[in-house]
């Protein structure tokens, strides 16, 4: 094992992070220097963990200050597991030195939800009796009336300094830096921070190569360009680019709205993460101009960023990707099944009024939920726990349906469902035509051995995932209704949660042992699997 070239990437890796933070640190002088903001400071936590960062920086580079440049399939794997973990720890610092939240279990969760863009959070408004003391929260499942959780909030609300009346609560009450933090981590983890280093990093040779595979998800890693750094670099400005365009679409459909919150929505919309700044997510705002712009950014997050390159390349014809057309035709027919399955239901918004589903609403509800699950967003705009059944069952698969490959979304991906469909209808035909050699074809693309193969093993793996997750959960003291649907949450890296982890709760009423299972079924989600799984087979890690 080449621990001095790992040491030396690492070093490298880190000084760029610490830059990073520089960014949030900046926002927070704004906001409570220059602007004076009544919420809590945090521009010493975010500069706190600069220097921690800076200093792990210096450390690695001085232990791989002697590497000799060599790099290959092992050091990657392990680069990519490190640089995720790191990055997690890294990233909990600011939630915790600002004191946001409490726990270091509760920051590191937070963390790891937004670098993976799952989305799930613990953010929990406190509770207090008219005296001003904390109380537990107490929160029952109507649908699991046996089964009721008793926790603490972990947001200390901003009072007002002269009457002690609480002025905001819950995610409202963090501070702006630490909201554009949360967000922004989703925004670097949905292109992938391991892409973001490549492209700023110089050329790694070999290497670079593969922690591009590593990183990048879906059955095939296909490169737009010969060069693996200009692909990341590439990848990387059509992504700043949408950034911007859809910052600017959400200021004109919604001139109110402050910029601070287009960037946070921009930010978890394309990196399909689905972090809010606000304590009813995207309903907040109330505008539907406004979530049909999300809308739209939801799906062409969802889209194989290389196609954009081809549309910009001129090249039109590379739209007739099989991948594209079942994407889209899910999109529509989940829209289409949900938006069906409320008119004439009873809409139950996230402030807690209600009124029955009109055409016009059910296809604005319907089409939101159901592209924030199929994108693996996790906006929500109204409290579908309530919904007809068939209506949250067509959430959940969608959870696992996914995006496509080369993609912001999570999920399964759709390339793998057209291959599986292939392999299954293939396999099929031998039985009854035994003399027939047929190659596996989509499109115009052939479908090698080692590529099926890896497909089937991914769907044996999420269905044992599932499987495991759900237990483990249950094992923790989740119900098993909540289990399902946390455990589909975080594989597939989505956010919308069900029953007790619905949208008007967050996951704060989960054990610490519930909570560090949710962790690592994140970063399996978003490394599918097999990354993770390297690690446990005794031979990776010998030498020979």
């Amino acid at each position: 094992m080449l621990y001095r070239e790992i040491s030396r990437v690492l070093g490298r890796y880190l000084f760029i992070f610490s830059l990073i933070l520089l960014i949030p640190f900046v926002v927070c002088l704004y906001f409570e220097y220059i602007i004076e903001t009544p919420f809590p400071p945090s521009a010493f936590a975010f500069f706190s963990s600069f220097f921690i960062s800076l200093v792990l920086s210096a450390i690695f580079w001085f232990c791989g200050r002697k590497a000799t440049g060599s790099f290959y399939r092992k050091e990657s794997i392990i680069l990519v597991v490190m640089i995720w973990f790191m990055s997690t720890i890294l990233g909990a610092m600011p939630f915790y030195f600002s004191r946001t939240l409490e726990n270091p279990l509760d920051a590191i969760f937070e963390s790891m939800s937004g670098f993976t863009t799952t989305g799930v959070s613990v953010f929990n408004a406190k509770a207090f009796d008219k005296n001003g003391i904390e109380i537990p929260i107490i929160v029952t499942d109507p649908y699991v009336p046996e089964k009721s959780y008793t926790y603490y909030g972990t947001i200390n609300p901003v009072r007002n300094l002269l009457t002690n009346e609480i002025i905001y609560s819950g995610t409202e009450a963090v501070s702006k830096g630490i909201l554009f933090w949360r967000s922004f981590t989703q925004w670097l983890g949905g292109m992938g921070i391991v892409v973001l280093f490549i492209a700023i990093l110089p050329a790694l040779a070999i290497g670079g190569k593969f922690l591009f595979e590593a990183e990048v998800p879906g059955p095939t890693k296909d490169t737009i360009v010969p060069r693996i750094r200009e692909t990341s670099s590439i990848l990387w400005k059509l992504y700043v680019g949408l950034t911007l365009l859809e910052v600017l679409l959400l200021i004109w459909t919604h001139p109110s709205m402050p910029l601070l919150d287009a960037f946070c929505i921009t930010f978890s919309t394309l990196s399909t993460g689905g972090f809010s700044v606000t304590n009813e997510s995207i309903g907040s705002y109330n505008n539907p101009a406004t979530e049909w712009v999300v809308i739209v950014f939801m799906i062409l997050g969802s889209i194989n960023f290389a196609l954009y390159f081809f549309i910009l390349r001129k090249k039109f014809y590379r739209l007739k990707e099989p991948d594209l057309f079942l994407h889209l035709l899910i999109v529509f027919g989940g829209c289409l099944l949900v938006s069906c399955y409320l008119f004439g239901q009873t809409n139950l918004e996230l402030n807690g009024t209600s009124s029955p589903f009109t055409v016009s609403s059910a296809i604005r509800e319907g089409v939101f939920q159901a592209v924030s699950a199929q994108t693996c967003t996790g906006f929500s705009t109204t409290n579908y726990n309530f919904w007809p059944f068939p209506a949250q069952l067509t959430l959940l698969l969608l959870m696992y349906l996914g995006g496509m490959s080369g993609s912001t979304s999570g999920g399964v991906k759709t390339s793998r469902i057209m291959i599986l469909y292939k392999v299954i209808s293939h396999r099929i035909e031998n039985m009854f035509k035994p003399d027939v050699v047929r190659k596996l074809r989509i499109g115009n693309k052939e479908i090698i051995p080692s590529i099926s193969v890896s497909v089937l093993t991914f769907f044996t793996m999420i269905v044992l995932f599932t499987i495991l997750g759900t237990f483990l959960l249950v094992f923790c003291g989740i119900d098993p209704q909540t289990s399902i649907s946390s455990v589909a949450s975080m594989l597939n890296n989505v956010g919308l949660g069900f029953r007790a982890a619905g949208p008007t709760s967050s996951f704060a009423f989960f054990t610490a042992g519930a909570k560090i299972v949710s962790i690592f079924l994140m970063l399996f989600g978003r490394l599918e699997f097999f990354v993770m799984l390297l690690l446990f087979i005794p031979g990776f890690w010998k030498n020979k």
